[in-house]
């Protein structure tokens, strides 16, 4: 089957990066600077961190793919019951778009196509030319980790992570951002085998802290 139709806009990746040299200065902090041990301020961060369990993320997305470079946008919703992602167009209009629930993963192409796989991974590179590590990307575009076990963690001084090596995924966060009283990525940069993914947040929204209850039964 061929994948053109899902090669969405295959730029140089030059044109990334002066985009993002264009975005807006973010503004200046509202939140409190913490003070104290950087380890003891990390583990703070993640305790807050992890009564998200909801959001609605748009974005900017470069891929590095087996030489190839693309770049669009993404309109990502994730919450308990799994994930609504629109791939879009540089242009706006939907390449994709990804359902996850406890049934599994449907992609639909941008010409009314439904497929169907067991994860995201598969189904992302069968027919986008690459794959969504869909498993671990909630967590980490919040800057945390997931809950399996992870190779390596850096954190700035107030606590953030900085970068991340986990399920053979690196994860950079050069840059955060604030919303809803969180401090979260505005760029996150991860690298697998022959893949390189880059989103640059335009915005956070729709953010939802778990239950109490809730917050016990993952722990």
């Amino acid at each position: 089957m061929s994948t053109e139709p899902f090669r969405w806009l295959v730029i140089c990746s030059l044109l990334l990066l002066s985009s993002c040299a264009a975005l807006k200065p973010p503004p200046e902090s509202s939140l409190p600077i913490p003070v104290g041990n950087p380890a003891d301020l990390n583990q703070a961060h993640l305790q807050a961190l992890a009564q998200i369990d909801q959001f609605l993320l748009h974005a900017r997305i470069g891929v590095q793919a087996n030489g190839k470079g693309s770049s669009g946008s993404t309109r990502w919703r994730h919450d308990p019951d799994g994930d609504d992602i629109a791939m879009l167009s540089p242009m706006g209009s939907t390449v994709a778009k990804i359902i996850t629930n406890a049934d599994g993963v449907t992609l639909t192409t941008n010409e009314g196509k439904v497929l169907q796989a067991s994860n995201a991974e598969t189904l992302t590179e069968q027919h986008l030319g690459w794959r969504l590590p869909l498993e671990g990307l909630p967590d980490w575009a919040l800057g945390r980790p997931t809950r399996h076990l992870f190779e390596e963690m850096q954190w700035d001084s107030i606590g953030r992570i900085t970068r991340l090596k986990q399920d053979g995924w690196e994860i950079e966060y050069p840059e955060y951002m604030e919303a809803a009283g969180y401090r979260l990525p505005r760029r996150i940069n991860l690298r697998s085998k022959n893949l390189t993914l880059k989103l640059i947040v335009e915005r956070w929204e729709e953010l939802s802290a778990a239950s109490p209850a809730s917050t016990q039964a993952q722990k």
